[in-house]
C-alpha cells in the first residue's frame, strides 16, 4: 500500500464540508473576541502571570539545588558528615513538612470554595454574561 504525502492528505481532507465546518468555527472565535475583549487581556495576564509562576517555581527549585551542590562539596572538602552538615535541617524537618501540608491545605480549600461561590453564582444568576463565559 502506498504511503501519502502530508499534502496529498491535506488536499482530501479539504473538502466543502471541512471548509464550511472551519470557517464557522474561525467566524464563532472571532466574534466571541470581538464581543468581549475583557477576556483577551484576562488571557494575557493569566498567560505571563502563568509564566512568571513557572519560573520562579524553576528558579527556586534551581537555587535549592545549587545550594545542597555547594554544601556537598564543602562537606567534602572538610571530611564531615551529612548530620553534621545538615543537622538544623533534620531538626526542623517536622516544622517544614508541616508548613508545606498546611499551605496544600489552605490552597486546596481556596480553591474548593472558589469553585462552590462561582456554582452558587451561576445557579443564582443563570442569565449573566459572567456564568456564560467562564462557567462552560
Amino acid at each position: 500500500m502506498e504511503q501519502k504525502s502530508r499534502w496529498q492528505r491535506f488536499k482530501e481532507w479539504w473538502t466543502i464540508d471541512h471548509v464550511v465546518d472551519l470557517c464557522v468555527d474561525a467566524l464563532l472565535m472571532l466574534w466571541d473576541v470581538i464581543t468581549s475583549p475583557v477576556l483577551i487581556v484576562v488571557r494575557l495576564i493569566r498567560h505571563f502571570f502563568g509564566e512568571w509562576i513557572v519560573g520562579s517555581i524553576k528558579a527556586v527549585i534551581k537555587s535549592i539545588v545549587g545550594w545542597f551542590a555547594r554544601k556537598r562539596k564543602i562537606r567534602l572538602e572538610r571530611g564531615h558528615g551529612i548530620f553534621r552538615t545538615y543537622w538544623y535541617l533534620i531538626l526542623t524537618s517536622p516544622f517544614i513538612i508541616f508548613f508545606l501540608v498546611l499551605v496544600v491545605a489552605m490552597l486546596t480549600g481556596l480553591t474548593e470554595s472558589a469553585y462552590e461561590v462561582l456554582d452558587t453564582f451561576a445557579k443564582e444568576n443563570p442569565d449573566s454574561s459572567f456564568t456564560n463565559d467562564f462557567l462552560k
